[in-house]
């Protein structure tokens, strides 16, 4: 459960750390030696590059304060919001109740008049109260991505809050689209029209693999394998195959049916973080609008059109679709840390170096790099970055019964191949 600290301040020193108080949890100086600056690295959104922060210019850390859960959820994607109590209708009043109204209104104006006033508080009363530290739930991170230029971040994050709970359980329930009641995910849980392929192949490292998967991958040995086996379930005699008319126009029984090459597009926003810190800090680039929202995600390749010759033995692929698929969730491998998903507050997001470091190597985190650090101010909303990792969205779920993991589609691209690939069945 979140914490709201109160602040106090010792004018000698700059210093802030909550700690307990019999009545309340409050800021005040802490010893130099256990509340030194660390540094981090904030992002620079010219020059995409993480700039590092260190020295006077470090963050501190603020024990005592934790990302709030408590925001009640969104209403679900898929309901209305309910509609307004109904108002008591009005009746046309008469002219003697409209004269009796005008009366009342007299009388309780000139009674406030009569009134005296309240006489004043002391002045030792009148003494300004602490302020509170700025709440930051989690439900307010889209905000934050778009404040970073990461707004298709923002929107699949959203769509994950405004879900039913939605999660499997393991890796092979997953792969098989089973939650964890043990059914098929619903259909409120594929996305088919957040993500474009044009949007995705303006980055380079997407556009990269995309040309690797039509120029090479298709036609690999285990990729023309793949793809005899497919045909061979739907061989006829001088026939031709519209796969797209025969999975129903719908993308996932395309993917379910005719996918037979796929080629990966890797680094998560956990990844790419661990990649920075593991590589002693070499300036890689800052996570984009495309780390955020698919993360680690495929190319797939999937039969758009094949010929079969006159004893259905031979076939021929004359073309393919080309799409991206991606599963939007939470989830961590059994036994390992929590991934870390960086330090953040309304202003964006922040590493924490020490944090980064111990989700690489997989030990537990150390009691005091767990906590939120701030960079300026505590009482300033936004100065308070606080850890968040791929737990926090779960706990979130256990809490509130609600967010859905869910599949992203991309819209498929037709590509023609020429010359045709021969397929032997």
């Amino acid at each position: 459960m979140s914490r709201l600290g109160l602040l106090t301040q010792n004018d000698d020193d700059e210093k802030w750390s909550v700690v307990d108080n019999p009545k309340t949890r409050a800021l005040k100086k802490m010893p130099l030696s256990n509340c030194g600056k660390i540094p981090y690295y904030k992002t620079n959104n010219v020059l995409w590059r993480w700039t590092l922060c260190d020295g006077n210019d470090g963050c501190q850390i603020v024990p005592g304060v934790d990302l709030s859960s408590d925001k009640a959820p969104p209403v679900l994607r898929d309901q209305q919001p309910p509609p307004p109590a109904p108002r008591e209708p009005r009746n046309k009043k008469e002219v003697g109740d409209g004269l009796l109204a005008v009366l009342e209104a007299t009388v309780r104006f000139k009674k406030w008049l009569d009134t005296p006033d309240p006489p004043r508080r002391p002045m030792a009363d009148q003494a300004e109260k602490p302020d509170a530290v700025p709440l930051f739930d989690i439900q307010e991170i889209p905000g934050a991505m778009r404040k970073n230029f990461m707004s298709k971040s923002a929107t699949l994050m959203e769509k994950w809050f405004t879900g039913e709970l939605n999660y499997s359980p393991t890796d092979s329930d997953e792969k098989a689209e089973i939650n964890q009641d043990g059914k098929p995910y619903p259909p409120s849980m594929y996305d088919t029209t957040t993500i474009k392929l044009d949007w995705v192949l303006n980055f380079k490292r997407a556009k990269d693999q995309y040309d690797a998967l039509i120029n090479t991958a298709v036609r690999s040995p285990r990729a023309i394998q793949q793809l005899a086996l497919t045909l061979s379930r739907y061989k006829r005699s001088c026939a031709e195959l519209d796969t797209w008319k025969f999975s129903g126009e719908r993308l996932a029984n395309l993917h379910k049916h005719f996918q037979f090459q796929h080629v990966g597009v890797e680094s998560t926003l956990a990844q790419k973080i661990s990649q920075f810190i593991a590589s002693n800090m070499t300036n890689r680039g800052t996570p984009n609008d495309l780390t955020g929202a698919l993360g680690s995600f495929n190319f797939y390749a999937a039969i758009a059109y094949a010929e079969f010759n006159n004893d259905a033995t031979v076939a021929k692929v004359k073309g393919i679709y080309v799409y991206v698929r991606d599963n939007y969730t939470f989830t961590d491998k059994p036994g390992e840390a929590s991934q870390y998903l960086g330090h953040w507050s309304r202003n964006g997001v922040v590493i924490v170096p020490y944090n980064a470091g111990a989700s690489i190597l997989d030990k537990p985190w150390l009691p005091y790099v767990d906590y939120p650090v701030a960079v300026g101010d505590v009482r300033v909303s936004g100065n308070i970055y606080y850890p968040v990792k791929n737990s926090s969205f779960r706990q979130w779920a256990m809490k509130h019964q609600r967010g859905g993991d869910f599949v992203v589609y991309s819209d498929c691209r037709f590509v023609p191949i020429y010359p045709p690939m021969t397929v032997y069945l």
